[in-house]
């Protein structure tokens, strides 16, 4: 069946294994986000705004040409947050109070991360998503970097979306044995010491307020097997544009804060595993191995254990977005 934008959700049926844990709670943080600015020619000042990190409510109200633009995506452009970047928002909002679509040509348009006190990516240039660089390219937005470099922009392919019908079968587990076999993993791998050096690392860490990592087994036992492997997607997508992955918890070192936050509201402890695409997410991983994704639109649900999880990832799977109770 044909895929449509749904910020009320985003998730739909997940391919994420088991069903998801519940958040018991709000978790307390807002972070990760990123926040933009739109300068359209002729304004001295620009439009600002953050991407949309909670559920139905607050989400921001797409002006129609944009909420077509990002429903005709295929799954190569088409991300799981697709609509709650600030970029969708601020173009929205441009249009939605009677702005000309023609005068967006020309306008620029930067983005910016905004993470925990004390980590570098703080404030640093924000690569567009693949579904926000389409969003930009088909209204003839510039973005700027500041200078530094725009590895995240893959351009505005415009995929055409899947016709009517359940989509080709997702690959599983033999094409996941290959693409960890390509980033160099082999039955009984064992990276005792780089885990032991990544444990000294968190243990001794503390955010500016003094918020410690939590370090369990689970955690340790996945970074010896697994830690350092760096992969890359398997295909062009089945729902979502899929990413790359790379194991290592040193990704999450100045999040201690936010992955506290999340524990809380799930009644958990929370370690981190590595990062999706580049930066785009950071990945965690529990106390029973259960896998999430935190990036700047919200908390995912990946799978309930590390394989099920890069499967999700590398093939563009359907992770379950973690609601907060009414």
């Amino acid at each position: 069946m044909p895929v449509t934008l749904d910020l009320d959700s985003q998730d739909g049926p997940a391919d994420a294994g088991p069903a998801a844990p519940v958040l018991r709670h709000r978790r307390d943080g807002i972070l990760p986000t990123t926040a933009a600015a739109l300068l359209l020619p002729g304004h001295a000042h620009p439009l600002k705004g953050a991407a949309v990190h909670r559920s139905a409510p607050d989400a921001p109200r797409l002006h129609p040409q944009v909420r077509r633009l990002l429903d005709g995506l295929g799954p190569a452009d088409r991300e799981r947050h697709a609509g709650r970047c600030p970029e969708a928002a601020l173009i929205s909002r441009y249009l939605n109070e009677g702005g000309d679509a023609r005068h967006l040509r020309g306008a620029e348009i930067t983005t910016r991360h905004i993470r925990e006190d004390g980590d570098p990516q703080h404030g640093r240039y924000a690569p567009h998503c693949r579904s926000c660089a389409a969003l930009l390219g088909h209204f003839g937005v510039q973005s700027v970097s500041g200078g530094e470099p725009d590895t995240g922009l893959t351009g505005p392919t415009l995929t055409l979306r899947l016709p009517d019908g359940e989509p080709p079968q997702a690959p599983g587990d033999l094409d996941l044995d290959q693409a960890l076999g390509y980033a160099g993993w082999h039955p009984g791998r064992r990276m005792t010491e780089q885990a032991e050096r990544w444990a000294d690392t968190l243990s001794g860490h503390r955010s500016p307020q003094g918020h410690p990592h939590v370090l369990f087994p689970a955690a340790f036992e996945t970074w010896a097997e697994y830690g350092g492997l760096r992969l890359h997607p398997m295909g062009p997508g089945h729902w979502y544009a899929p990413g790359s992955v790379v194991i290592d918890p040193l990704r999450g070192l100045h999040w201690a804060r936010t992955l506290g936050d999340l524990g809380r509201a799930l009644d958990t402890d929370l370690c981190p595993l590595g990062a999706e695409g580049g930066g785009t997410a950071l990945l965690a991983m529990d106390r029973e191995a259960r896998i999430y994704a935190l990036d700047h639109t919200g908390d995912w649900y990946l799978g309930p254990d590390l394989r099920t999880a890069l499967i999700t990832l590398l093939t563009g799977g359907r992770p379950v977005r973690l609601l907060s109770p009414e």
